[in-house]
């Protein structure tokens, strides 16, 4: 069993707020959500007062149990950690290099990332720890050079109220469907030239607002330690109804524009990619993964496969290119020209490439992969 064991540290400490939570409050749910079984609350009474009151109600996680507990002892083996202290999650995956072993108890190093949170200026650096590696672990230049300046500051302002990141996920769904609503408006001939390109204009841009907006949930998610497979299952849809809306009014306008049996091929090619990229990454989450976010299958299968296989290597270098922040920066681009419909026969040859390239990487490495991933659940 994997316990830990927080000491007092001033009722002040544990009443301030980080990313919208009691500083007590979150470095529980770390801990729950660090692999702990057991949480003992050595604590002051008037502190144990203000958890009863404020934060118990918040901590609502199966099997993981918090005891209150001012003489509680543990023999060895476990965390002795001060209530104020800033940690974060991944810390414990490198007990080396985040703690110290002494007389069989697990201590936290003082680090520039391990310190604890009593005043504004501590509190201030750990959001900006959380919102460094929040970055950090985002792939592609785009999504951390520009969406992420972005959304991060709108996700810190958001993480206080503490709103539920599904909201978030619906209103950013929402937006999307706007996009495609304004797209589509475009295949209407009752609007002028002038009136179907500022269309074009504004459906791009929501788009690409859309893009920029869909880290918000996942980002407001991780400062406030709501993350779930559920949220990243619906984050998915959101992110692929709005591609495959936005890409179906495309379709339509770049069918009224151009008509003919070439651009019924175009665009059925397109889909079918498509729908095999889909279909490959969601059968992948829903047997081998833990997490419903397509970033899954990146981060849990493609990044493991063999570096000396040339197509893995190139499928890594193309992701960049299939990503939805890539899509919707060029679909803006293009919206700006007046031709936002061009934007189907260059995706469908991106798409089908991929498709043909992910095919054949997934069925030569899966089998291996869940023979693998068997043992180590075994």
């Amino acid at each position: 069993m994997k316990i830990a064991l927080l000491e007092s540290s001033g009722i002040d400490n544990i009443k301030r707020k980080i990313c919208g939570l009691y500083v007590l409050e979150r470095n529980i749910i770390v801990l729950s959500r660090s692999g702990f079984d057991r949480v003992i609350l050595k604590l002051s009474e008037e502190e144990l007062d203000f958890y009863e009151r404020k934060i118990k109600k918040h901590i609502k996680i199966s099997g993981f149990e918090v005891e209150a507990d001012l003489k509680a002892t543990v023999k060895s083996g476990y965390y002795l950690l001060p209530a104020d202290i800033f940690i974060q999650q991944h810390y414990f995956n490198d007990t080396d290099k985040y703690f110290d072993k002494k007389s069989g108890r697990f201590i936290p190093k003082t680090t520039d990332e391990i310190f604890k949170l009593e005043n504004a200026d501590s509190i201030k650096k750990g959001i900006d720890l959380i919102s460094k590696y929040i970055i950090e672990n985002t792939g592609g230049f785009i999504a951390q050079k520009v969406n992420k300046r972005v959304s991060i500051p709108i996700s810190k302002v958001l993480s206080k109220t503490r709103i539920h990141p599904n909201y978030l996920t619906i209103v950013n769904m929402v937006i999307g469907l706007m996009s495609s609503f304004m797209v589509f408006l475009c295949t209407y001939d009752s609007y002028s030239v002038t009136e179907k390109y500022l269309l074009m204009i504004m459906g791009g841009f929501l788009f690409q607002a859309a893009s920029v907006l869909d880290g918000v949930d996942g980002e407001v998610a991780k400062f406030t330690l709501k993350v779930s497979k559920l949220g990243g299952w619906l984050d998915t849809l959101s992110d692929n109804s709005t591609l495959l809306l936005f890409l179906i009014s495309s379709s339509y306008l770049y069918y009224t524009v151009f008509g003919g049996i070439v651009s019924l091929i175009t665009i059925g090619v397109l889909f079918a990619g498509l729908a095999v990229m889909l279909g490959i990454m969601v059968s992948y989450l829903s047997k081998y993964s833990n997490s419903g976010s397509l970033v899954a299958y990146d981060r849990e299968f493609l990044q493991k496969l063999p570096e000396s296989d040339r197509l893995v290597q190139f499928a890594l270098k193309m992701k960049y290119i299939t990503k939805k922040e890539m899509f919707s920066i060029c679909f803006f681009a293009i919206g700006l020209t007046g031709y936002i419909y061009m934007v189907i026969p260059m995706a469908s040859f991106v798409l089908l490439a991929a498709a043909l390239i992910l095919t054949r990487i997934h069925f030569r490495y899966i089998g291996e992969f869940a023979k693998e991933l068997a043992k180590s659940r075994n």
